[in-house]
């Protein structure tokens, strides 16, 4: 590292030294639990989680990683050396290998050596071929040189998120403080929304706020749609301006320190459709029942099923693109959606809600097929933190579709 530049390291760090250490011990055993020896750490989210490490561009072809050892409490921390200065501002990182700005071949068989210098390449390695940040190429090409050398090599590319699932009360606390910023960001959109406005412009809008006020840029791109384009879900702003009528789709999240809290909202610019009002005070009430009927000890899954008979109690059903969520935390580009779900993609058993576990909520519709008008589609989405016994909505906006402007 560049010791000059550590030296000067004189800003407040997102945790203390202390976390990251519980955090590294905590992964530790669960690598020994699973029968491992050691892990190379290469997801973006793990790297950030253990160092509080961040840098804006993860390419396929950067083997950017660390390697984490089960037993002896060592690791080291690969990069090229054109990021000297870069891993100089963290702390948290003493122990790096650095590697030219060279070949691609070379960086695998740098980082395969290195671990077989440091009698680690032993027993049974996980890496994380189906997380963001390196090519599984590359990644199976370092595990192919330790098999040589004698290790077994697994799939290992969920077993921290499994473990960052649950936030401790320091994370709470910049969960806590990321909805704050989340909040005042959306009620700073509603109060600016005017004909004429654009999508883009609103958008500047949110940013700004964010970071005025602490937070950092998202792991993905604000969504906001007005008329025609709201809730297409997944839309980036464009360069339309809102017109009366229009119903505004906004869904962003604020990120501080990289844990993110997600919110969406809908707004009326003047006089709608009336049966978009009718549909969002319908919907409305359902945070509440999953709030005062999901508890702690109480699956996931049971947040799917109670959402899907208020929406078929409700005449919702027949509207819906997506009743439902996933957890939330730390997430940097191009993706801020945890795995775990009340309805899962996987073919996974949908976790306990224990004390710590954040998570967002959905109610997304789509209209377009009987051709309401002001929208083909809009939605809310609030975050909700589980406590001891209950949760907490984080972000406490009006779920009713708000006439603005």
């Amino acid at each position: 590292m560049h010791q000059p530049t550590r030296d000067q390291v004189d800003w407040e760090q997102p945790f203390p030294h202390e976390e990251y250490l519980a955090r590294q011990d905590k992964v530790r055993r669960a690598l020994t639990a699973g029968g491992f020896s050691g892990m190379l750490v290469s997801s973006p989210a793990d790297l950030n989680y253990l160092f509080g490490y961040d840098h804006i561009w993860f390419s396929h072809d950067a083997l950017c990683s660390c390697f984490l050892a089960a037993e002896d409490n060592g690791y080291v921390f690969f990069d090229n050396d054109g990021h000297e200065l870069l891993l100089s501002i963290y702390p948290e990182i003493t122990d790096i290998c650095y590697f030219n700005r060279g070949k691609v071949d070379d960086h695998i068989a740098g980082i395969a050596d290195e671990v077989i210098r440091r009698g680690w390449a032993r027993g049974k390695i996980a890496l994380q071929p189906r997380c963001y940040g390196p090519h599984p190429d590359h990644l199976r090409a370092i595990g192919r040189r330790w098999e040589e050398a004698g290790a077994t090599i697994a799939d290992g590319s969920d077993l921290i998120e499994d473990l960052r699932l649950i936030k401790s009360p320091r994370e709470v606390a910049v969960v806590r403080q990321a909805a704050k910023i989340a909040t005042a960001a959306m009620a700073r959109a509603r109060d600016s929304i005017q004909a004429g406005l654009s999508e883009t412009e609103l958008d500047g809008i949110i940013a700004g706020e964010m970071l005025k006020r602490g937070g950092g840029h998202p792991a993905i791109r604000t969504m906001v749609g007005g008329g025609p384009r709201a809730g297409s879900h997944h839309q980036p702003p464009s360069h339309r301006r809102f017109r009366r009528g229009d119903i505004i789709h906004i869904d962003f999240c604020a990120s501080l320190h990289r844990y993110h809290v997600n919110i969406c909202r809908s707004f009326a610019l003047g006089e709608v459709d009336p049966r978009w009002v009718d549909l969002f005070e319908r919907t409305a009430p359902m945070m509440d029942l999953i709030v005062q009927e999901v508890r702690a000890g109480d699956s996931m899954a049971k947040m799917h099923d109670l959402g899907a008979a208020f929406a078929r109690e409700h005449d919702l059903a027949r509207f819906e693109w997506l009743i439902g969520g996933y957890s939330l935390g730390i997430a940097l580009p191009p993706d801020w959606v945890g795995r775990h779900r009340p309805k899962s993609r996987e073919a996974i058993t949908p976790p306990t809600l224990s004390q710590g576990l954040v998570m967002n909520f959905e109610n997304q519709y789509d209209a377009h097929s009987e051709n309401w008008s002001s929208a083909p589609g809009a939605g809310l989405i609030d975050t909700l933190l589980m406590g001891p016994e209950t949760f907490e909505i984080l972000t406490p906006l009006s779920r009713k579709l708000e006439q603005v402007g």
